[in-house]
């Protein structure tokens, strides 16, 4: 008998967590674009546009989503200028994988309400977040759009729609879901009506899921669950935009 069992028996755990870690390594992560390594895997993206006023384009998505759950992709508009230019078309090109998933869409925007408050001649703002119809979500070519007579973005206060996809169960953890560009058709607006940004991508990584979302996604798939009450790291807008607004847009009003 060993006179060191218990050491024997570390080295041999630690021996296969290594093991386990280069099989992870080796994991081929599928993309919407092809194939991308774990640095190339970038959680947003952000483009500027002057069109007369400036604009700051930025699309995100959580850093990593639970297998068989759901991942939501917001494409934000905002501006430093003064006024309220508008945005009337949104089209977000989803991954590969989940071309020919539909996705349910919400938009958060300010909207103004209340009318003249407290007498000053002021209007209150409101932050909104709304479900877009399902008939108001369509197909267009490789992207989905949504469209409006126009939602209103303010000085350093973003426009987002959000795109939620549920993931097929064929997309296994360690896929890497990077998501085609969007186009945004906004006033004031380019030549051609609508600005195009192939570039404008977000990538996460699929994982397994923890408890939480395992139980639910069970329930789901038996007709029992709520896709709305999943533990799926779909992000937040406030948890993302601060940063952008505080950062980016700063360097575009300097």
């Amino acid at each position: 008998m060993s006179p060191h069992p218990l050491r024997h028996r570390v080295v041999s755990a630690a021996a296969a967590a290594a093991m386990a870690g280069v099989g992870l390594v080796g994991i081929s992560a599928t993309t919407g674009a092809g194939t991308a390594s774990a640095a190339e895997c970038k959680q947003e993206s952000t483009q500027k546009k002057t069109l007369i006023v400036d604009y700051l384009f930025n699309k995100s998505v959580p850093a990593s989503v639970g297998q068989g759950t759901e991942v939501t992709y917001t494409i934000a508009v905002s501006t430093t200028s003064i006024g309220n230019p508008y945005v009337q078309g949104v089209w977000d090109t989803p991954p590969t994988a989940l071309k020919d998933v539909k996705p349910t869409v919400k938009v958060e925007a300010f909207t103004l309400v209340g009318g003249i408050l407290g007498g000053g001649g002021a209007f209150g703002k409101l932050l909104q977040e709304k479900a877009v119809a399902p008939g108001e979500v369509h197909k267009d070519g490789s992207s989905w759009r949504i469209n409006h007579t126009g939602w209103a973005i303010y000085s350093g206060q973003a426009y987002a729609a959000k795109y939620t996809y549920k993931l097929p169960s064929s997309i296994r953890p360690g896929a890497q879901l990077t998501s085609g560009g969007a186009n945004v058709q906004a006033t004031p607006s380019p030549p051609l009506g609508r600005v195009n940004m192939p570039n404008l991508t977000a990538c996460t990584t699929v994982r397994a899921p923890n408890a939480g979302e395992a139980v639910l996604g069970s329930l789901d798939s038996a007709g029992l669950g709520s896709a709305e009450g999943q533990l799926s790291s779909t992000g937040s807008l406030n948890d993302v935009l601060p940063g952008i607004i505080g950062g980016v847009i700063g360097d575009m009003a300097g």
